[in-house]
């Protein structure tokens, strides 16, 4: 009676898990115990197994019992197969598939669940660069992650004869641990034509749980290759040439009659037009091999979608390794909510013929409807409303500029950057603020009474101190390039922000307040509970704009690759600041993710004590 009892009972369960039960199985789940809950005969065990492959079940998990296996389905059915004898029933996996073998020699071999590859994402929509003979690299993402992929699946959809996919890379980090679902798919320039613009795309090419093969095609993306004097990196070429090629060796004299020509990458022009030019910068000047220089063109003209201006410069991040600290650090602005932030655009120099390499053409920091939107101080303003502004100043320890004072009260060196000729009334007038603000911000009855906010706008410092704790950037202790503005009849601001190629984004190295130094006004403004309170509040309402900046990361760098790849062999880093010199780009790129992440995370936590 007892066999007959637990065979129906068996039968029972199996109808159940594979679905076809026409009663409920609650109830007769509640009168059994936990061993007529399990499958230990050998006949019925091959009966069940039968019905599992009938039914085409896939098992998502295998547990190894004590006394047998229990089997999990992808549809949440599940049994438990107990041996009766040690050698009832043997269980292994091999190639996607669980191989079930019984005493009576008997095998079943039913499918192994596993994520399948559902779409391929690139990383960037740009074109693919391509340097005759070279290599590019082409970022991109498998869905889901945790997809399962084999690199040699993977496969380029081309029918031109220029490029090839050499090798496809799965990515790393830090700690030599793969990313999941990122790779990178290594082009190879074929050297057949110097010229071209194709489109290919990217296949995975794979097999689901049932051993059925399907594809997996990546968006159309572009591959092309236009060429400058032998160079194609897919930026835009600035071509410079002064007078008889005459060299650009001064910082402080304009040299004028210069001539300047931007083609886009297809070599279509986008400007031509007449300037002056001369070297800029402190010690990226007197101590760099790689030169940044000044521009101002004859005419206002609009620059690579950058609103009409004269004055340019071209930054040569000679220090940075990845080439974008600058222009990550400009988008932190932007997404935190500066008033305004320079704009730029990469670009392969050539000066008087000659390819100097990766630099990074932007707006310099001036009084101007479409920069710094303040008002304009005419030169023989003495008196009245007027006078109040609009200045545009540096504080900065270099202190060499024509026009500049020692702030009394903190001994801060303060430089009128625009105008940069002023007249006695004018230096007066931001002398006898800027004292005044000092004393009302360290003297302690005045402090106390909150005096120092008669000076400045609040919101400006905290917002420009937030984009520097994120960047790491301890310059500003010194103080160095730290730009501050007073707009007619208006207060000071903080801002814009600047200098960010070295000694910045470093991981593990700066998880403190980096801008908090004695020399300039950070430390005693987080005196102010007041203060603290206002980082907190703008801090989180602005952090969110911020998540997605790793992959800022990675669109940007995506396009210098192949700009990188000469830019480095041309101009070594020498100099260990960013202690990221040693590493390949993609390397010291994920680095910098780190960085920012690790930042991140950690000034998070600490704001909320505030």
């Amino acid at each position: 009676m007892n066999k007959i009892f637990k065979t129906l009972t068996l039968l029972t369960i199996s109808a159940c898990l594979l679905g076809s039960a026409a009663v409920s199985c609650s109830k007769i789940y509640e009168r059994l115990d936990t061993l007529e809950n399990k499958v230990s005969n050998l006949e019925t065990i091959s009966e069940y197994l039968q019905g599992v492959l009938r039914e085409n079940k896939i098992i998502k998990e295998v547990v190894e019992e004590e006394n047998g296996y229990t089997f999990v389905f992808t549809d949440g059915s599940s049994f438990t197969a107990v041996n009766d004898t040690p050698d009832t029933i043997d269980v292994t996996i091999q190639d996607g598939k669980v191989v079930i073998s019984l005493s009576d020699g008997s095998e079943y071999v039913i499918p192994l669940w596993f994520a399948t590859p559902s779409s391929i994402t690139l990383v960037s929509s740009r074109p693919v660069s391509m340097i005759t003979g070279a290599t590019s690299l082409l970022p991109f993402r498998v869905n889901p992650s945790n997809a399962t992929v084999n690199i040699r699946d993977i496969s380029l959809d081309y029918e031109g004869a220029n490029i090839a996919l050499e090798s496809v890379e799965q990515l790393i980090d830090d700690d030599n641990k793969p990313v999941p679902g990122s790779y990178c798919a290594v082009l190879k320039d074929l050297a057949a034509a110097d010229s071209y613009e194709d489109e290919a795309c990217l296949v995975i090419k794979s097999k689901d749980c049932r051993g059925e093969e399907f594809s997996v095609y990546s968006n159309p993306f572009t591959v092309k290759a236009v060429s400058y004097h032998g160079i194609n990196t897919g930026l835009p070429f600035v071509i410079l040439d002064t007078p008889n090629a005459t060299p650009i060796t001064s910082k402080t004299e304009w040299m004028d009659g210069a001539t300047l020509t931007i083609l886009n990458s297809d070599l279509t022009v986008h400007y031509q037009g007449t300037l002056s030019m001369k070297g800029r910068g402190n010690s990226t000047w007197t101590q760099f091999p790689k030169k940044p220089y000044a521009l101002k063109l004859d005419s206002k003209a609009e620059i690579l979608g950058m609103p009409k201006h004269k004055r340019w410069c071209l930054l040569a991040n000679w220090m940075d390794r990845t080439l974008i600290r600058n222009d990550v650090a400009f988008e932190l602005s932007r997404r935190i909510g500066m008033e305004w932030t320079p704009s730029g655009q990469f670009v392969e120099l050539f000066l008087n013929g000659e390819h100097r390499g990766n630099y990074y053409l932007c707006e310099q920091i001036k009084v101007d409807e479409n920069r710094v939107n303040i008002a304009s101080l005419g030169k023989k303003v003495t008196e009245g409303e007027e006078l109040t502004g609009g200045y545009l100043m540096e504080c900065d320890l270099w202190y060499n500029e024509d026009f500049k004072f020692m702030s009394p009260v903190h001994n801060v060196p303060w430089q009128f950057k625009d105008p940069d000729e002023i007249n006695d009334a004018q230096f007066n007038y931001m002398y006898d603020y800027v004292s005044r603000f000092e004393a009302s911000l360290f003297e302690s009855a005045r402090f106390a009474a909150r005096e120092y906010l008669d000076y400045i706008e609040p919101e400006t410092f905290v917002d420009w101190w937030l984009v520097n704790e994120l960047a790491q950037n301890s310059e500003i202790n010194q103080p160095k390039s730290a730009y501050i503005y007073k707009d007619r009849g208006g207060k000071l601001k903080a801002g814009p922000v600047w200098d960010f190629d070295w000694g910045t984004f470093i991981p593990r190295d700066k998880y403190n307040y980096v801008a908090m130094g004695q020399k300039y006004y950070f430390h005693q403004l987080f005196q102010d509970k007041e203060i603290r309170s206002l980082i907190k509040t703008r801090w989180n309402n602005c952090k969110h704009n911020l998540t997605d900046i790793p992959d800022y990361i990675d669109a940007i760098s995506s396009t210098l690759y192949a700009s990188d790849a000469i830019n480095s062999e041309m101009w070594p880093i020498s100099r260990t600041t960013n202690q990221d010199e040693s590493l390949d780009y993609r390397q010291a790129v994920e680095r910098l993710k780190e960085a920012f992440r690790g930042k991140y995370e950690w000034l998070d936590s600490n704001i909320q004590t505030f």
